[in-house]
This record gives C-alpha cells, structure tokens and sequence, in this order.
C-alpha cells in the first residue's frame, strides 16, 4: 500500500502521539513530556519519553524511537505502510490510499535493510572496538545520553561485517548492494563504511534512507566523511539531514541551513531543533522544494570561510527562486556554529541570530568587499553583481524594494538600475522550465552529423581536444577520415595548430574520401564554410563545452538499454547530472572518463 506524502504528513500531524504510545506504554505525565516502560527491551526504570510538543518519543537507553507511525509500525512489527493504513483509520484521518505495485513493495524491502543496518551501527557504537568513536564524539561534547538521544552509530573497522549480518538476517547481496551498504571487489564483497561514526538520514516522516559516516582513519587518503549514493529510497538532491524535525520547522516557521552533521547536532543539543543540513553537496532545488514545504523563512548559518560564504551566496539564489525569506548568521571568534556554540552557548547564538542580516545586505557587503566604489569602472561592476539576484526573484513587488534600496545606496535612479538588473537580465528559468529547454535543446541536436560537424569545426580551432574523441568511434565517413587524420598528425609527432590544419585537412579529405566529386565539394565546401564564418569570441569555450555535451547526449541516447539493472539507471541519471553541471572541459572529461563504461 502507498500513500502521498502530503497524506502522511496530514496523519502525522493529526496524531497525538501520546494517545498512540499511550495504547501500549503505562504513561505518566513528567513535566511537559510523558514517561514509561521502553516497549523495546527490558526496561525496569521508565526510559521511554513522549513529547507531544514535538511529537515524538524517544527511548534514552536504546534509541528507539520517531513519530507516531513509525512507533506503530514498529511496535506492531508491520510495514510503514501497513501502520499508515491502520492509524488513519483508528483516528478517523482522511487520506486516501493509492494504488499498490511490486516497485512499492520492494521500496518497503529496502526500508527494512537500512533499519536493521542502522540497528547495526548503534549497537556497536558502545563495544570495546569503538572506543575511538566514543572518544572523538566525547570531544565534540556529545555524551552517551546525546549519542543514543540522537541515534548515532558505528561501522567496524572489519572488511565484511556489516554485509555477513545482513545476510544472516535473509537479505540478498543484490539488494544490500543496491542500497550502497556494501561494493564489490574482484574476488570480494565488503563494506561502504568502515571504521566510521555514523550519522543516521531520514526521510522527513522519520525512516532511514542513508548514512553518513566521518572516518576515524588518521591518513589523508582516507575521505573525511562519506554519504550513501544515490539509491531507489534516497537520493542525496533531494534530501536533506534533519528532516525528520520538519514538524519543528513547520510549527516554529524557520529552519536554520547549516554545512554539516556535527553543526546540526549541536545546535538541536542547544535547543535550535530546526536545524538542517544539505548532504555534503551545494543546496539544490529539489531540496529547497521539500524545506518549503514546512516554512519559507529560512536563516543560513554555513561557515564563515570563503568556501562557507560562497556557499551563502549560491544558496541565496536558489532559495530566493523558491520565494524564501532569507536571513544570515555571522559568526566571529568562531569557525563555524559548531565551534561558536560550544564557545559561546546558547545564548551567544541567539545573539547572532538576534544580529543576523537580510540576504541583500549580506551580499551587499559581500560585493562592496571586493569593489571600490569610488571608481567608475568598479561601481559598474558592483552593481553587475547583482543580477543573479534579481534574475532569482520571482516577486515584482520584492524586485521594486531591493532596487529601491540598491539604488539609496549607490547613488543611482531606480529606473536606470531596473533596465540593467531586471529588463535586460535575462530571467532566471525554474527547475521544470531548465529541464524542458534542456530536453529541447537534445531534441534538436540529435542530428547526428550535425553533432559530428560541430565536433569537427571544434577540433580545428582546439586541436588538443582530439585526445578524447580519438577513440571514438563516429558514423559518418567524413567525420572517421577527418580523425584518422588527427591520428596520423600524432604519429608523425607533428604539433597542430589552427594556422595550417585548415589547408592540410582541406588536401587529406579531397585525397582520401571515396565519393562522388558533387557530394565531396558540398561537403567539405559546407564545413569549412561554417568553420570560417565563425567568429573566436569569449563564449568559444562556452560553445565548445556544449559540443561536448550534445555528443554525450547523443551517446546516452543511442546506447543498448536493453539490459540495464535499476541501479545502473540510477547510476546513468546521476552521470547525466553530473555531466550537465559541468562548467568547463576538463571538469567534463573526468566526469565522463570515470562513468564511460554506463554507456557500454
């Protein structure tokens, strides 16, 4: 069975979970909260705590815990599903069942997998062999009470672990693969986390979907922290760490952004529970979407280096499409708000959050950092800074104030700042609209001697581009004689350049292509045509980087799909992100060089 998610959040927050627990747990009033007998192991002194504020319980001696759903579901020893369907109708919630299918079922397969995992890792944080973990955690001032609170584990420095207890429990190797849990060696399986703290991701109605792990390894080879990939229940765009608080969020009407796991850790340990975190990447647009959906007050509070600020500033963009109110946290005697809350406290964060700033202010500053605006010359650039964003803004009326405040600011009339900053800025296109241009743009270079022909007036200007396609296999005849003469060139260890290669390939190709005399003038009359008629400018790179991309478009859409498993389609959707993210050549090639083998 399969609900929406707007469904299930409907339920979850129609629930007292209270009355939920309260059905099989003795509950007495505490405080605020409520207390009893944890369900879930042999618990003789009341462990088991409900907060109907938050709506949530927690067990402070083995962790478990969530909101009422996955409570029910777990204490019921049901699928999530199944507990959905059975509290919506016990509380007399009106949401509507869909249509289930296999796929569904075997989402609810890997849900179980990274459950028993996750129990895994939080029963052997506190073995002997994670000492290490215990120390560093101590350090970092989370106490045994704060890591099961917060249901922190740890992965065995061992090969295998991990993988041999999933499968004592049934599971397949196939699907703990899927899953990213385990890789496969030559001759072995062993584990993705090894030696690592792990920090638990969920869904925003409060399941495992994904680990994070910070490795304990003192060597530099070593990455600091890992994710899980991309996966059938997780994929690391479109989630964000401490989304399981999104109730918090909803109820409060903000949620504080931060860099990292430890950042939010702290903070919700300081009281700020609508802490959130993006998974180790750039805030996307899909993640800005699901924190919308909770509020659209957001504060960043990233790191306040010039990685963090440039992350600030990039995420301001994004947020702003999304209709956000955006304010900034700055720190100072404090890396990061990690560091400052240990430093300074609680109430030295509210100070800051007191302090905080407007997002055009922040970038205001940030701008006027780098410009003098005493010089002409520089003050036009400043003033070019902001169009992103306002090409990020969707909202006429917002556009008007922040132009009207630009303008009190540099001294220059509204009306001459909105014709360079918003009538001839070129508008900011959202997700759906990126993603149709981009469909259609594939659709009209899918001519595939179009695509070769372009390929061909690039290599004449960039010789150096050969050494990728010079084992690439192209249709046309053309286009293969043309890098057979970039082949030969290279044995001969002859340095090309833009200067001759024109005449020398212009005598190669009327030597060697075996075709009628008509067709051989139109085309080499045509290319070499369009290949002097085109003008060197600055956005040549520009152009030849999407030459690049119109070939891997064409490779993914004539590849052989006929036996690709559905992690390898994962894997394909992620390579063709990557691929449509990349901002110059070089970052192309090496994207392209270490997945060319999904093509196969």
């Amino acid at each position: 069975m399969y609900y929406k998610s707007e469904d299930i959040d409907k339920l979850i927050d129609e629930l007292n979970i209270e009355d939920v627990v309260g059905e099989f747990v003795d509950l007495k009033k505490s405080g605020a909260n409520y207390k009893g007998l944890c369900p879930f192991h042999a618990d003789t002194n009341p462990s088991f705590v409900v907060n109907p504020s938050k709506n949530i319980c927690k067990c402070f001696v083995c962790g478990a815990g969530g909101n009422a759903v996955t409570f029910y579901s777990k204490y019921k020893k049901i699928s999530f599903g199944e507990a959905v369907k059975e509290l919506a109708k016990k509380y007399n919630v009106n949401i509507k069942e869909q249509k289930s299918t296999s796929k569904d079922e075997e989402l609810e397969k890997y849900y179980e997998i990274m459950e028993e995992s996750h129990k895994f890792f939080m029963e052997k944080i506190f073995t002997l062999e994670a000492r290490v973990a215990l120390d560093y955690l101590g350090n970092r001032g989370l106490n045994t009470k704060l890591i099961k609170e917060y249901q922190l584990g740890y992965a065995p420095a061992k090969w295998d672990e991990l993988y041999n207890y999933l499968l004592e429990k049934g599971y397949t190797t196939d699907d703990i693969y899927e899953l990213g849990l385990i890789k496969k060696g030559n001759d072995r399986n062993y584990d993705s986390f090894r030696n690592r703290i792990i920090y638990p991701i969920y869904s925003n109605h409060g399941r495992v979907i994904a680990f994070g792990g910070r490795t304990l390894e003192i060597d530099d080879k070593t990455p600091k922290y890992i994710n899980s990939p991309d996966t059938p229940i997780f994929k690391k765009g479109k989630n964000i760490y401490g989304m399981e608080r999104a109730r918090n969020i909803k109820e409060k009407n903000y949620s504080i952004l931060m860099e990292g796991y430890m950042d939010v850790l702290s903070a919700c340990i300081y009281g700020f529970d609508t802490s959130i975190a993006p998974l180790g990447t750039a805030l996307t647009e899909d993640q800005a979407k699901l924190i919308k959906r909770y509020s659209s007050n957001v504060l960043l509070s990233f790191d306040m280096d010039k990685a963090g600020v440039a992350a600030t500033e990039r995420a301001a963009y994004i947020l702003k499409m999304e209709g956000f109110n955006i304010r900034v946290l700055q720190f100072e005697g404090g890396k990061d708000p990690d560091e400052y809350l240990k430093k300074n406290g609680r109430d030295g964060f509210l100070k800051i959050v007191k302090n905080s700033i407007e997002i055009f202010d922040f970038l205001y500053n940030l701008f006027l950092s780098e410009y003098d605006l005493k010089d002409v010359i520089s003050k036009q650039n400043f003033i070019e800074k902001f169009r992103e964003f306002f090409s990020s803004i969707n909202n006429e009326l917002e556009k008007e104030i922040y132009l009207k405040r630009l303008s009190e600011k540099v001294d220059i009339s509204p009306e001459i700042l909105k014709k360079t900053l918003i009538l001839e800025n070129k508008k900011k296109k959202n997700y759906t609209e990126i993603k149709d241009k981009k469909e259609e743009e594939i659709s009209r270079s899918n001519n595939t001697y179009d695509i070769e022909k372009s390929i061909i007036k690039m290599l004449l200007r960039n010789p150096i581009y050969y050494s990728f396609f010079q084992d690439k296999q192209m249709e046309y005849e053309l286009t293969n004689k043309i890098f057979k003469f970039f082949e030969n060139k290279l044995k001969e260890n002859l340095i090309l350049n833009s200067n001759n290669i024109v005449k020398e390939l212009k005598k190669y190709v009327e030597n060697n292509l075996e075709f009628s005399e008509k067709e051989k003038n139109i085309e080499i009359v045509e290319l070499f045509m369009d290949y002097l008629s085109e003008e060197v400018n600055f956005e040549t790179e520009k152009k030849n980087l999407e030459i690049f991309k119109s070939y891997f478009r064409y490779r993914i859409k004539n590849r052989n799909k006929g036996k690709d498993t559905l992690l390898k389609k994962f894997k394909i959707g992620n390579f063709q992100r990557k691929i449509e993210e990349s901002k110059t050549i070089d970052e192309f090639t090496k994207i392209y060089n270490i997945n060319e083998n999904l093509l196969d």
